[in-house]
């Protein structure tokens, strides 16, 4: 089976997905801007922190001046893209990697309310969080076909499994 994505000889991405994975993706791209803003919890994950112990707490403001309204706008405008163009038969270079930055911070969002980890096993089916689940799995595998077709341009030498 192939890829249900690919790179066109012209330098464009084509994503073939099912209307509905596309309504989707778009109705959760323009939800997370307002948590993004507000802060929520949930989306921790997407700033980390540069100094994470108690002790650099000043350092840690400091790098939060420098670099959070750049975080944000970065988030922000991926996202935007990813609703502007959910819908789109094929996608520019930009709108390609602003895709793969909106599903990882759709992902990064999505683990943290469910708190996955390493050990984590699917809920089941049944579980409530069944559905949220799935989603997360989705959006890795989405993920995953993408970095895959980005590491298909690297020259051999620069793959990590030298090309082979």
């Amino acid at each position: 089976m192939s890829s249900p994505i690919r790179r066109r000889r012209d330098g464009r991405y084509v994503i073939r997905l099912d209307p509905n994975a596309r309504t989707v993706l778009a109705d959760l791209a323009r939800q997370l801007p307002e948590a993004i803003a507000s802060r929520d919890p949930m989306v921790r994950r997407l700033f980390p922190p540069a100094y994470p112990t108690h002790e650099l707490a000043g350092a840690e403001r400091d790098y939060r001046e420098l670099v959070d309204t750049a975080l944000v706008n970065h988030h922000t405008q991926a996202l935007d893209v990813l609703v502007a163009t959910a819908q789109a038969e094929t996608l520019s270079e930009a709108e390609f990697h602003s895709w793969l930055d909106a599903i990882g911070s759709l992902r990064l969002v999505i683990g943290t309310r469910l708190d996955v980890h390493e050990d984590m096993e699917a809920p089941d089916p049944v579980d409530p969080l069944a559905a949220e689940y799935g989603l997360f799995v989705f959006l890795g595998e989405l993920q995953y076909l993408m970095v895959e077709v980005l590491a298909d341009d690297l020259p051999d030498e620069g793959r990590p499994d030298g090309g082979l």
